[in-house]
């Protein structure tokens, strides 16, 4: 009760420091334009928000989401979008492809780098077309503002975090640009250290005893990691643009610590009490990225072509001391080398014939993945995975407008061969061929004054390289994890319907996965007490979820509540039998933004969400309030944040296994303070147009 009495206090005070006068919102018109007739004053507000193939498209240049801070901080207020812990989502779609300009995101600090200021509209892509891969089940493209001009532009950003213990990012950007030639460059620094507190309850039963596990867990990480690219770009005219782009990313220093502290009862009355101290290190250098790219139109037709080049290599070592009640000490410990290495290519070509446009083209990636891992001190297997795929695809679409609607089709076919080696011998059963036809259809309408797109897609997931893996990792004496060499992909189909009316958006969306990959923990050892995490395919998993987004605008404050109700059909055997796991999950985010006058912008927000189920997991509750204070002075940006001021999130759940049911309460340092400095001058973004290939495959390495 007192904790929903401050939210009522907080949000009645945002209500009260604004002026209760509503601007209607008249579409076609300019973001903000004022009349003086008679000292009559009539203010109006154009649409922010606005249906686009697939998805929706909304602006963010002339209004309040420009004065947030930075690209994320925008992300997270976006209609059909989620963030927790700093990860973000398309609701019902899972983690989305990012592109700037056109260009594809693999480095997702620069969403901290990029400003708010310098977006000019932002388009989350529900249901993505034929053109991108037969994986992409989401998109959020991010267009900046263009700004031309020749000489020297850049920024310079530097922001730290306060929780438990400091955190740092820092960032360079220059441009230099004469005629059509920029030459362009980024320096990016980060430096994070983190805390957890976490307690688990295990409940084990086995064929012949019944254990009772109690586990206090204190998690310290820390990492630097650097990342910088260099790129020349040159505009040949109007039409044609070739360019060349390298960027290299290396983490040379990561390390946690975790401390545990175990006590064991089972039903024979036999007590035990274990201490842990596990020790991670680990190293992810280089990382090297290139990335070369060709834009042109001949007659009617626009050309694209990418050609990328991935390689990356990262080290992990664990040490583990484990001491039990009396006096006893064992050393355990792994160590893992992971090689990845990709190239790909991809072009495109779109002809526009009246007002019809058709577009086609190829893709194709050749990718190499090797992963060595040992076991020390324990009586687990080592393993020796080298997985090479091939994926050649090929696709078409046609987007055509009928009076006031429009008609989207598009059809994609992916052949795929996947050779898997265990110490460089052929491995049939784990190997995969597999060929995929993927049709997607939009269809938008209007009726009156809203508009209306019908959707279907199907498309396929293949695992991550990580799931595949054989190796065998210990956590703890009862506990190990582990890949499945063994998964098949999931074939999805998605149907949705989602409508706009002037600030009122919503949608629904119902999804079939069929061969789902679920995390899972099941038995090591049939009649004994170690569990193993894992991954298996379902059957099918069946979801549906439900949006509502109201973003009215009342004179200095700028709401926006957004309403997400996600719910599944699936049942599963655990160590109390059949379970169905169907309950949905609520989640209610309420966003306040408040002019205040002179450049100064606050900002408040709410989150909540209730108890539910998600695959095989129990969500418990949690709510949150983040309060923020913005600055703008010319060519100077400076941002205050607290965020979780009542220390009130969590990232709480119960995982239900065959013969094992984990109850964790887990505390991960959202408390903090958070401040952003930003300095440009004379902002001009580049020109490069490469929007990188093999972009699906890369995101599974």
């Amino acid at each position: 009760m007192k904790h929903l009495l401050i939210i009522i206090c907080f949000a009645t005070a945002l209500i009260a420091g604004a002026q209760v006068h509503v601007n209607d919102s008249i579409e076609g018109k300019d973001s903000l334009k004022t009349i003086q007739i008679d000292e009559v004053e009539v203010t109006a507000n154009r649409n922010q928000q606005r249906m686009s193939k697939g998805g929706l498209i909304t602006d963010v240049q002339n209004t309040s989401l420009s004065e947030l801070g930075t690209c994320r901080d925008v992300i997270s207020q976006l209609p059909g979008v989620r963030t927790d812990g700093g990860e973000i989502e398309i609701i019902g779609r899972g983690a989305p492809q990012f592109y700037i300009n056109g260009r594809k995101l693999l480095d997702m600090s620069e969403l901290d780098r990029l400003s708010s200021k310098e977006i000019r509209n932002i388009e989350v892509v529900y249901n993505p077309g034929a053109r991108f891969g037969a994986e992409t089940r989401g998109a959020i493209l991010i267009r900046t503002i263009r700004k031309q001009g020749d000489g020297v532009s850049g920024s310079l950003q530097v922001s730290g975090r306060l929780a438990r213990y400091f955190s740092q990012s820092d960032n360079v950007f220059l441009n230099y640009r004469k005629g059509g030639f920029d030459v362009f460059g980024t320096f990016n620094y980060d430096h994070y250290c983190g805390y957890q507190k976490q307690s688990d309850k295990t409940i084990i039963q086995t064929d012949a005893s019944y254990y009772l596990i109690g586990k206090d867990t204190w998690i310290y990480p820390i990492s630097n990691s650097y990342l910088t690219n260099i790129g020349v770009n040159w505009q040949i005219n109007n039409d044609n643009y070739i360019g060349i782009k390298y960027e290299y990313s290396a983490t040379p220093d990561y390390r946690s610590r975790w401390t545990s502290h175990e006590t064991v009862s089972d039903s024979n009355d036999t007590h035990d009490e274990i201490s842990y101290d596990i020790n991670w290190r680990g190293e992810s250098v280089p990382l090297h990225l290139i990335n070369l790219y060709y834009q042109g139109k001949i007659g009617n037709v626009d050309i694209s072509v990418n050609n990328d080049y991935f390689y990356r290599c990262s080290n992990n070592y664990q040490s583990i001391s484990e001491k039990d009640q009396i006096g006893n000490l064992s050393q355990k410990g792994s160590q893992s080398q992971v090689k990845s290495s990709m190239f790909a290519s991809k072009g495109t070509a779109e002809y526009s014939f009246g007002d019809n446009t058709l577009e086609f083209g190829y893709e194709v990636t050749a990718t190499d993945r090797r992963n060595i891992f040992k076991n020390e001190g324990i009586s687990l297997p080592d393993a020796d995975d080298r997985i090479n795929e091939t994926t050649c695809a090929g696709f078409v679409a046609v987007n055509i407008p009928i009076n006031k609607t429009e008609l989207y089709a598009g059809l994609r076919y992916e052949h795929t061969l996947s050779d898997y080696y265990q110490s460089d011998l052929y491995m049939k059963e784990q190997s995969r061929s597999y060929s995929r036809i993927c049709p997607s259809v939009d269809f938008t309408f209007p009726i009156n004054k809203a508009k209306f797109t019908l959707s279907y897609e199907a498309k396929t997931k293949r695992p991550l390289y990580s799931q595949l893996s054989s190796s065998i990792q210990y956590d703890d004496r009862f506990t190990y994890e582990t890949g499945n060499p063994l998964l098949r992909s999931e074939q999805i189909h998605n149907f949705s319907l989602a409508g706009i009316y002037r600030w009122m958006f919503f949608s629904v969306s119902y999804t079939y996965d069929g061969d789902a990959i679920i995390s899972v923990i099941r038995p090591y050892k049939q009649g004994e007490p170690q569990n193993i995490m894992t991954y298996d395919n379902f059957n099918h998993l069946s979801k549906y979820n439900i949006v509502l987004s109201l973003s009215p605008r009342i004179d200095r404050w700028s709401p926006r509540l957004r309403i997400n109700l996600s719910g599944q059909r699936f049942s599963m055997e655990t160590v109390d039998g059949l379970k169905r796991m169907n309950t949905p999950i609520l989640f209610v985010n309420f966003f306040n933004s408040v002019s205040l006058g002179k450049g100064f912008t606050f900002n408040g927000d709410i989150s909540v969400r209730s108890q539910g189920d998600m695959d095989v997991v129990t969500i418990k509750p949690s709510w949150q309030i983040n309060l923020g204070l913005s600055k703008n002075i010319k060519d100077w940006f400076f941002q205050l944040q607290a965020t979780d001021i009542f220390r009130t999130a969590r990232n709480s759940m119960i995982t239900h296994g065959y013969q094992m049911t984990l109850d964790k309460w887990n505390y991960s340092d959202t408390q903090s303070i958070r401040v952003l400095l930003r300095y440009s001058f004379n902002a001009a973004t580049n020109k490069y147009k490469g929007k990188g290939a093999g972009l699906s495959e890369r995101n599974r390495l």
